[in-house]
């Protein structure tokens, strides 16, 4: 009986020890995805664990789970494993396995393994507790290929009791994205499985563990900036600790920045006594260069103790092709010392972000611990400007813009072809990329293309105008950035054609209301052509462009005419003049149309906008225009009775005033109701045309205070419909539109002197509040809401009048999602990467699930025994496909033959009757 008892306490004493032994060996690691595959989703995954050299334990019997429910023991499936010592009892254990994921999706990639090394002061028995890191990744087909961040720097750095602390984990994304640094202890800190954190982790900047910062001060911290520069000001207490942080990816798609991806890095610092001081670094001055400069750069360290010091150089230029170098390499040299920085830049380093180059310097101390400082040296690159070589007038008063091939045509992406009326011969700044306010984007060409033909949107450029032009490359995605812009070049289209100069609103009513009309005779015409004489036929239509509503006015030898009879109080006329040789139309003019103020209640004040549309400019500093504001009479329209209030720069103020009184020191007064109209004035870039050109809006009138409201509009949902839209899109697809049109209410029992509409959204039919999301201009009767994550929603809108009035709500219209969950009755666990696994359709599309919250599925054989049990909501990953792998709940094949489930599968949709659904049905599992 003592043999067996003796027996049994060697066994238990060796077990303990092992225990023992395996659990004292991860000090950090992460976790880093790199796509291998255009073709497929295939991955290859890299672990990296450091290990304390202490224990002769092997790091790698942990479980990896690819986030997509397979989950696999890398020891036994790695395709490379190979370490590599780093001092300081670190070892740099490194894994590669490859994972072909079964299609689109955001995956969290985990590791676990057991356990850390022993001996963490901020968190409890760290002997005893596994050690576990996560990476994120998005497989989406409209985003393009995602890798994760890259991190080039280790973090096995030494650091002293009172003295700052510093990392830099060397992050670079291979694609480009734009990185971000996330160390929030509440949220972001060492964790020994998925969402579940270490037991009582304390922050190492707590009172516990520092006491001061470096310089004596109080208020020890830890954190980390934009650089990614951990900061540790100042360790107190000799000992090691553990941190995690989160370095993300961030991807601009459709013009906003989308969370990609991320790393998490868990990491220990190591603390102890010394009287070393920290090295020091001088680094050369950020830089801004054109692609194709070379950089040759000196970088300069030294150490206050004279300890010899090793610089090393870190980031995304040592890790890009072509990439840049440095020398001497990673060696320990003399105090003072330097290492040679030399990059030659390409075209393909353009990019929008700066290349953050990490210079690292340590010292090599005769005792203690080895001391490090770490700063970033920040590296732009900019695209060449391009070069317009040439500006041709066409027929159509069209203009050729023509340029040279682009320097960097192999790497940009588009050319972008931007216009303005008048010159601005600026330079641009040193580092200035892009075009500057003032201009219009007219067209955009791929790098294979060397001209584009402006023709105005097809109405043909104004003639007497001046237009200037520039070019500007833009690069792709995800690495963006764009060139120098290019020079100016500038042409005045030909005055060929009658130039309308007035389209003045001298009455304003709704039944005689009356516009000035002017034009001039075409100075330019080819008279040996087209000897004349001339007549002009006078066209008008209603809004600012179009035809709608088109007349023939009057055919005329004359250049002005008035029209009358008009409502000028409530619509916008735009007019065109037909040149005629006797009966044969020549050419017409440009369009031009009334001037339009619109007032808006705020604050017991006025704001007042006005708008057109016409061929000449209006924005001309030298020429203000004119606020007149009338108090005494609201309905005389004499010009004796308005006073001027206002003169307005366009340039620098717009086509907007703020009337609170101020220009005379009197507050409006909210029983008063205030007119006004303004004059604008503007000019053609043609000297036999007197200028300034001056013409006046319709009369408004509003009063501070008016509290009568529109009539609410009817809404109406023109579609798409939810089956019809999504049958040719994939899977995850979550970017719907919804098209929608409305009719406001004249009927005459509300204010019909409508500003706009308020358009409001909900994403249920609860009793939820509506949001407001969108505002539109009175003359706008419809819309597309584009990038909805989902089809479901209810609307209404409402009307706004001159005052700011709001309507009650209109008719409220809500669409559905339309939910599907369709099954396989047999597949084939054959590992054979082709339906090996029962799952839910992802293909064809119209089968795909869609809106689905969650499933809860039961499989049994014939004889009722359940072999498999699955409820998404309880995944970590929420993954409603389910993916049997055949297998019994204890994981031994199931036979061949046929099996019976029964799920329950949860939509997400309004209707509560479709909220959901069960299915019951069979499958073959064939081998």
């Amino acid at each position: 009986m003592k043999i067996k008892a003796l027996f049994l306490f060697i066994i238990l004493l060796n077990f303990s020890f092992l225990q023992k032994l395996h659990a004292t060996h991860i000090r950090a690691g992460e976790i880093i995805a790199e796509r291998i595959s255009t073709q497929t989703l295939t991955y290859r995954i890299t672990v990296v664990g450091y290990t304390d050299t202490r224990s002769n334990v092997i790091f790698g019997p942990g479980e990896i789970n690819f986030g997509d429910g397979r989950e696999v023991r890398l020891n036994t499936e790695a395709d490379i494993a190979f370490t590599e010592p780093l001092g300081n009892q670190i070892e740099k254990n490194t894994f590669v396995i490859t994972h072909t994921y079964q299609g689109p999706g955001q995956y969290i990639i985990r590791f676990r393994e057991f356990n850390r090394n022993d001996r963490t002061l901020n968190m409890d028995n760290s002997v005893d507790t596994p050690f576990y890191v996560e990476t994120m990744i998005t497989i989406d087909p409209f985003i393009g290929i995602n890798n994760s961040p890259v991190l080039t720097i280790p973090p096995v750095d030494n650091g002293g009791v009172n003295i700052r602390y510093i990392h830099n984990p060397g992050a670079y994304d291979p694609d480009g994205d734009s990185i971000a640094y996330l160390f929030d202890e509440n949220t972001v800190r060492p964790k020994q499985a998925f969402q579940r954190f270490v037991n009582n982790y304390r922050s190492p900047a707590s009172s516990e563990f520092s006491f001061n910062r470096e310089d004596g001060s109080p208020n020890p911290f830890i954190s980390m900036n934009t650089d990614g520069d951990l900061i540790w000001d100042a360790p107190g207490l000799a000992g090691q600790y553990n941190i995690a942080f989160q370095i993300q990816e961030w991807r601009r798609i459709n013009g906003q920045y989308r969370l990609i991806g991320y790393v998490v890095r868990d990491m220990q610092i190591i603390i102890e006594n010394t009287n070393n001081r920290r090295p020091e670094l001088i680094l050369p001055p950020d830089l801004c260069v054109v692609a194709g400069t070379r950089i040759e750069e000196i970088i300069q360290g030294s150490d206050p103790d004279g300890d010899p010091i090793r610089i090393e150089v870190f980031g995304d230029p040592m890790e890009i092709t072509p990439s840049a170098t440095y020398s001497p390499l990673a060696i320990f040299q003399s105090s003072p010392g330097i290492v040679n920085f030399d990059w030659q830049t390409v075209c393909s380093h353009v990019r929008e972000r700066q290349y953050q180059v990490r210079i690292r310097i340590t010292d090599q101390p005769r005792s203690g611990p080895a001391l490090v400082d770490i700063r970033t040296w920040n590296i732009t690159v900019i695209g060449p400007p391009p070069v317009i070589d040439d500006l041709v007038q066409q027929q159509g008063r069209s203009v050729d813009i023509r340029w040279d091939p682009y320097t960097c045509a192999n790497s940009a992406e588009t050319m972008q072809v931007w216009r303005r009326i008048n010159s601005d011969p600026y330079e641009p700044d040193s580092c200035e990329t892009g075009i500057r306010a003032g201009y219009e984007l007219v067209g955009t060409t791929n790098m294979q293309t060397f001209n584009f033909i402006d023709t105005n949107g097809g109405n043909g450029l104004a003639p007497g105008n001046t237009y200037c032009y520039r070019l500007v490359a833009a690069f792709p995605t995800p690495r963006l950035g764009e060139s120098v812009v290019s020079e100016e070049i500038c042409i005045t289209v030909d005055v060929d054609v009658p130039l309308l100069t007035n389209v003045s609103v001298e009455a304003t009513d709704t039944q005689n209301g009356e516009i000035l009309v002017r034009w001039t005779p075409p100075y330019d015409i080819d008279r040996e052509q087209f000897p004349g004489p001339f007549n002009y036929e006078l066209i008008r239509s209603t809004g600012f462009t179009g035809n709608q509503n088109r007349v023939s006015l009057v055919t005329t030898d004359d250049t002005v005419f008035t029209d009358t009879g008009l409502n000028t109080e409530n619509l916008v006329y735009n007019y065109r003049v037909i040149l005629r040789e006797n009966t044969t139309v020549i050419d017409s003019s440009s369009k031009a149309s009334s001037v339009r103020l619109e007032p808006t209640i705020i604050n017991e004040a006025i704001e007042l906008n006005w708008i057109f549309d016409v061929p000449w400019n209006n924005s001309v500093g030298e020429f203000a225009h004119e606020v007149y504001r009338n108090r005494t009479d609201p309905l005389a329209q004499d010009a004796d009775t308005f006073t001027l209030i206002a003169e307005v720069n366009p340039v620098t103020q717009g086509f907007r005033f703020f009337d609170d009184g101020s220009h005379n020191g009197v507050p409006l007064q909210r029983e008063i109701e205030y007119c006004y109209y303004v004059i604008t004035k503007g000019n053609y870039n043609v000297d036999m045309i007197e200028f300034p050109l001056e013409n006046k809006s319709q009369i408004i009138c509003a009063r501070p205070d008016d509290d009568r409201l529109p009539c609410p509009p009817v809404l109406t949902f023109e579609g798409p419909d939810c089956t019809d839209f999504l049958s040719d899109k994939p899977c995850n697809f979550s970017s719907f539109e919804h098209q929608l049109s409305w009719e406001p209410d004249f009927s005459g029992v509300c204010d019909d002197e409508l500003s706009g509409y308020r358009l409001y959204f909900r994403d249920n039919d609860g009793d939820g509040p509506f949001d407001m999301i969108r505002t539109f201009t009175a003359f706008e009767l419809a819309t597309v809401i584009r990038d909805l994550p989902t089809f479901r929603g209810c609307y209404y809108i409402t009307a706004v009048d001159r005052s700011g009035n709001e309507s009650e709500p209109s008719n409220t219209v809500c669409v559905d999602n339309c939910p599907n969950y369709d099954l396989p009755n047999a597949f084939t666990p054959n590992n054979d990467g082709v339906n090996d696994t029962f799952m839910a359709f992802d293909n064809p599309f119209s089968r795909c699930p869609r809106f689905v919250l969650g499933v809860e599925i039961t499989i049994v054989n014939r004889w009722g025994v359940e072999m498999f049990r699955y409820n998404s909501t309880q995944s970590p990953e929420n993954d409603i496909y389910i993916r049997w792998n055949g297998r019994d709940k204890n994981n031994n094949e199931v036979p061949a033959g046929t099996y019976f489930y029964e799920a329950t599968v949860n939509f997400d949709v309004l209707d509560p009757a479709l909220r959901m659904r069960k299915y019951k049905g069979t499958v073959q599992v064939l081998r």
